[in-house]
C-alpha cells in the first residue's frame, strides 16, 4: 500500500510542534515526546554561596563561590575541587562554555580561557558600550549583548572577530538572556518581561509579563540549554507565599514545567542546563536536578502535539481517497494519545489553511492552535490509552470513509502524574492500493459508496484492527534469517539445519554458524567442516586454533633403503606394545610380557583416528566456552575419531614462516605465572629484579 511516512528526523522536520522535546541529541529528534519535567528532588554541592554555573562539553560543571573561588565537579567524581582560578573568573556572573574554552564578561571587556589550565586566549573590548550579558552561539563563540543607545547582540567568534551586530526593538534595560541554537531564537529578560526574538533580531515574537507567570512572580536569574529550552529563576510576592521557583519554557514561550526551590536556596542566582541536567546557583552552592522519565507525583501533567504537512490522495477510478492513519507509540499506563485529521476538497480552504501553517509571523505553536480552531474541516478525535507495560505498540485510526482530497493529521500525547513518558517513533498515513474490498463481489463492491455503509465499515474495521497480525506475518522472512533473526529464532533454525549448536553461544557466534549452515553440512566429517566450524567460534585473522590430524598430516615412519626412499619427518613411530608379544622365534627373554588383567592391545591403533585441536584463549573466553566447544568439535569429525582439545596461549600457536602467521615483537617482559611462554620469556641479566610493579625488588635472581 502506498503511504506518507515519517520516521526519521528529516521527515518530522516537516511537521509543525507544540511543545515539543526535539534536542537534536535525542532520540526525540526522531519522532514526539514532550519535555521530561526535571525531578523535585535536587543533589546540593555545598560552598560559601555559588555563582555563574557552566557545563563543558566533557560533562563538568563548574561554578564560583561568594568568595571568587572556582570549583569544578568532575563527571566521575562525588565532591568537586577547588581550582585556582583568574580574577575575572572569580568575578564572573556568567560563565559560558564552548568547545574552545571558557569565556567571561567584564564591565566592557569579554575574555576567554582554556577550559583544563584556565590560561586566558584572548580578550575582545567593547569601548563605550555596557556589557549586559553572554551567551553561546551555534560555533566555538558567543554573542555579546551591550547596550549603547541601543541594545544589541555582538557575534564573538573564538579568534576574537567580531561579525555583524543585531538589532532588538522595543526593549531597553536589559539584564540577562540566552541563545536558543536549535530553534533560532534569543530570549531576553528585561524591565520584568521576558522577549522572544528571532534569529535576525527585529521585533519581539513573543512578550510574557514576569508578573503574570506565578502569583505576582519575581524574576532573579535567565538561563538555556542552548537548544530549546529557557528557565527562569524567582520567587512569587511575599503576600501569596514567596515560594521560589524555576520555570521551564520553550523557544515558543510555552510554559512546559517547573521546579520548585527550597526558600534556603532562595534567591537563585545563576542557571545553566545541558541535556538532562539542570544546574542552580544560590546561597547554599549548587543544586543539581536531573530529568526523569517518570512525572513526579503531584506534578501537572504534560502534553505535546504534531500536525503534519498538508497531504494529497491522487485520482482513483474507485473514487477511493485514504484508508487509515497508523501511529507507533510507546504509550505506558497513565497517558493517552489523540489522532485526529482535517480533510477539505475546496483548494480556498485548502490554501488558508497551508498559509496559516506556513505563517512566518506566527511561532509553531500558534500556528498550531489557529490550524485547531478551523472546526469545520477537523473530524472527531479517537483517543487511545495507555496500557501497563513498556512495549512499542501500533494504534490506528479509520479514513476509509474520508472521500476529501487533502488532509491534515494532528497527533496528541498527555502523560498524567506518575506516568511514564510516552513517545511517537512512525507515523503514517495510507492511501489505497489493494483493499479487502477488492475481494468481495461486485455487487458488495458498488455499495462502498454508499454513505455510512455498514459493510465498508466492518471491512475498514478489520483493516485497521489486523495490522499487528498483519505485521508479524509480514515480519516472518525477517526472523529465520541468520542476519535479523533474534535469539530465539536462531536456536530454532540451528536445530532445523541440524548444525552443531549450543545456547550458550554468543549471539555473534550463532549468527556466524547459522551463515555458514550449508558449509557446515558439506564439510562435516572433514577438516574443511571443522575448520569453517572454528572459524565461526573464533573468527579472526592470524587463526586463534590449529588442528592436527596425525594420521593425515604425518603418517607412519617406515625405514628406507634398497633403493626405496624413507619416509619425510615428521613422521609417526609405530609399533605392537610389550603386552602384544607373541611366543615364536623371534621372542626374547626379558623384552616381551604377558598382558595384564583387563588391558587392551595398546599397539598403533591409538596413533590413528587422533585429532589435536589447540585453541588460543584468555581465561575469560576459557571459561565461558569450555563448557561446550569439545563437544561441538565432536560433532564435526567422524564417530571413530577421538578428538584432544587443548588451550594454549597465542604464542604456542606462532609460526616462524612468511605467510601471514609470523609476528615480529620483542620478547616478553619475564614473568612468573601462568602467562609465561617457555622458550620465549627469559629472566633478566644479572643485578635486574622482580616485582609486582616492575623489575625492583629485593631479591636477586642469579
Amino acid at each position: 500500500m502506498s503511504a506518507y511516512r515519517f520516521s526519521t528526523a528529516a521527515h518530522f522536520d516537516a511537521c509543525l510542534f507544540d511543545r515539543a522535546d526535539r534536542g537534536g541529541s535525542r532520540a526525540a529528534a526522531k519522532g514526539l515526546r514532550p519535555f521530561a519535567p526535571f525531578g523535585r528532588t535536587a543533589t546540593l554541592y555545598a560552598t560559601p554561596g555559588g555563582h555563574a554555573p557552566a557545563i563543558t562539553r566533557a560533562g563538568e560543571f563548574l561554578w564560583r563561590d561568594g568568595h571568587g573561588v572556582l570549583h569544578r565537579l568532575l563527571a566521575c567524581a562525588e565532591r568537586p575541587e577547588t581550582v585556582s582560578a583568574p580574577s575575572a573568573m572569580g568575578r564572573a556572573t556568567r560563565i559560558v562554555a564552548t568547545p574552545r574554552g571558557l569565556w567571561v564578561a567584564g564591565d566592557s571587556t569579554v575574555e576567554l580561557y582554556e577550559e583544563e589550565a584556565l590560561a586566558r586566549l584572548l580578550r575582545v573590548e567593547f569601548p563605550g558600550e555596557a556589557i549586559v550579558d553572554i551567551a553561546g552561539n551555534a560555533r566555538d563563540g558567543i554573542f555579546v549583548l551591550v547596550e549603547g543607545g541601543a541594545l544589541q547582540a555582538v557575534p564573538v567568534d573564538c579568534t576574537g572577530h567580531i561579525g555583524k551586530r543585531i538589532d532588538f526593538q522595543g526593549i531597553a534595560n536589559a539584564s540577562a538572556f540566552v541563545y536558543l541554537r536549535r530553534a533560532g531564537r534569543f530570549v531576553i529578560l528585561a524591565e520584568e518581561r521576558l522577549s522572544w526574538f528571532g534569529a535576525d533580531g527585529g521585533a519581539a515574537i513573543r512578550v510574557l509579563p514576569v508578573a503574570g507567570m506565578r502569583p505576582c512572580f519575581i524574576a532573579h536569574a535567565l538561563g538555556g540549554d542552548g537548544e530549546r529550552r529557557v528557565f527562569v529563576a524567582g520567587a512569587d510576592s511575599p503576600s501569596f507565599g514567596g515560594g521560589a521557583f524555576v520555570l521551564t519554557f520553550d523557544a515558543d514561550a510555552n510554559r512546559v514545567g517547573e521546579v520548585p526551590l527550597d526558600a534556603r536556596d532562595a534567591p537563585a542566582n545563576g542557571i545553566a542546563a545541558a541535556g538532562n541536567t539542570l544546574l542552580v546557583t544560590g546561597p547554599r552552592g549548587l543544586l543539581r536536578f536531573t530529568a526523569a522519565d517518570t512525572i513526579s507525583d503531584g506534578a501537572d501533567e504534560v502534553s505535546t502535539t504534531l500536525i503534519t504537512p498538508m497531504l494529497q490522495s491522487p485520482d482513483r477510478e474507485d473514487a477511493r481517497r485514504w484508508l487509515r492513519i497508523e501511529a507507533a507509540t510507546r504509550l505506558p499506563a497513565g497517558t493517552s494519545l489523540e489522532i485526529a485529521f482535517a480533510a477539505t476538497d475546496k483548494e480556498q480552504k485548502r490554501d488558508a489553511l497551508n498559509a496559516i501553517a506556513g505563517d512566518p509571523s506566527l511561532t509553531p505553536s500558534q500556528r498550531i492552535r489557529k490550524l485547531r480552531e478551523e472546526a469545520d474541516v477537523w473530524r472527531a478525535p479517537i483517543v487511545f490509552h495507555g496500557q501497563a507495560g513498556d512495549a512499542k505498540a501500533p494504534f490506528a485510526a479509520p479514513l476509509f470513509d474520508v472521500c476529501e482530497r487533502y488532509l491534515w493529521v494532528a497527533v496528541t500525547l498527555t502523560a498524567s502524574s506518575g506516568a511514564r513518558i510516552p513517545e511517537l517513533t512512525t507515523l503514517s498515513v495510507l492511501y489505497p492500493g489493494r483493499t479487502l474490498m477488492e475481494h468481495l463481489p461486485s455487487i458488495y463492491q458498488r455499495a462502498e459508496a454508499e454513505p455510512g455503509n455498514f459493510l465498508r465499515a466492518l471491512v475498514g474495521v478489520l483493516e485497521t484492527t489486523t495490522q499487528e497480525l498483519d505485521g508479524r506475518i509480514a515480519s516472518i522472512a525477517a526472523q529465520i534469517h541468520p542476519s535479523t533473526a533474534p535469539g530465539k529464532w536462531l536456536d530454532f533454525l540451528a536445530r532445523w539445519l541440524g548444525v552443531p549448536w549450543d545456547d550458550a553461544l554468543s549471539p555473534e557466534q550463532k549468527k556466524a554458524i547459522v551463515l555458514r549452515a550449508p558449509e557446515l553440512a558439506r564439510g562435516r566429517g572433514t577438516r574443511a567442516g571443522l575448520e569453517a566450524l572454528l572459524e565461526s567460534l573464533i573468527p579472526g585473522a592470524p587463526r586463534r586454533f590449529r588442528v592436527t590430524d596425525r594420521t593425515a598430516d604425518f603418517g607412519f615412519a617406515f625405514l628406507g633403503g634398497e633403493g626405496c626412499a624413507g619416509s619425510a619427518l615428521p613422521a609417526m613411530l609405530g609399533g605392537l606394545s610389550r603386552s602384544s608379544a607373541e611366543l615364536h622365534s623371534r621372542s626374547f627373554l626379558g623384552h616381551m610380557r604377558l598382558p595384564c588383567a583387563n588391558q587392551r592391545d595398546d599397539g598403533t591403533w591409538q596413533l590413528a583416528g587422533r585429532i589435536r585441536v589447540d585453541v588460543a584463549a584468555s581465561a575469560e573466553e576459557r571459561k565461558a566456552w569450555e563448557p561446550w566447544l569439545l563437544a561441538l568439535i565432536e560433532e564435526m569429525v567422524p564417530l571413530t575419531v577421538r578428538v584432544e582439545l587443548r588451550w594454549v596461549s597465542a604464542h604456542a600457536l606462532r609460526g616462524d614462516r612468511l605467510d601471514g602467521t609470523l609476528t615480529l615483537e620483542a620478547r616478553p617482559a619475564p614473568q612468573l605465572g601462568s602467562g609465561a611462554v617457555t622458550g620465549l620469556a627469559r629472566l633478566p641479566d644479572g643485578g635486574a629484579r622482580l616485582s609486582p610493579s616492575g623489575p625492583h625488588i629485593g631479591t636477586r635472581l642469579r
